[in-house]
């Protein structure tokens, strides 16, 4: 999605359907994005920073921790964000030589942002084995050849 930077002397009402190429952009945790609609308003504030003021909502594709399966992640993202337009931020969100903002790396920097470390809606899978356990009771072992340095520091405390 383009913005003429130089055309943008009201605020600009968006209200629009975008999608996004996740193959132009490397992150392994998201499997796809559908849905994806962008509502509200770029404009100039009184400082002259670009602000946004955007509503970005959608679903992401996203694996279970446990079971690797595909779920369906709501997205619902609230975007107020101020940008100073000095030459790093035109150097990068900017195409080159030209005043023509693209609002997709921001919108997918966002997205990046709402990305869960884990998720899963595993209620019964097999989360234990032969010496280990997934969030369930610890297995509380010790280690015959720690069993002697044990010994000593509870003679140390003693």
């Amino acid at each position: 999605m383009l913005i003429d930077l130089a055309k943008l002397n009201k605020p600009l009402n968006i209200d629009e359907d975008i999608t996004i190429d996740l193959e132009k952009y490397k992150n392994n945790n998201i499997k796809g994005l559908n849905n994806l609609h962008v509502s509200g308003n770029i404009f100039y504030n009184t400082i002259d920073n670009l602000e946004l003021d955007l509503n970005l909502t959608g679903n992401m594709i996203l694996s279970d921790s446990v079971t690797l399966e595909n779920i369906n992640y709501p997205l619902d993202i609230k975007i107020k964000e101020e940008y100073e337009l000095n030459p790093d931020f035109l150097q990068v969100y900017c195409e080159k030589d030209q005043n023509i903002l693209d609002i997709i790396p921001l919108l997918w920097e966002n997205i990046v942002l709402e990305v869960p470390m884990r998720l899963t809606t595993t209620k019964n899978a097999h989360l234990e084995g032969e010496g280990w356990s997934l969030g369930g009771e610890k297995i509380e072992e010790i280690d015959p050849r720690l069993e002697k340095l044990k010994e000593l520091l509870d003679k140390r405390e003693e």
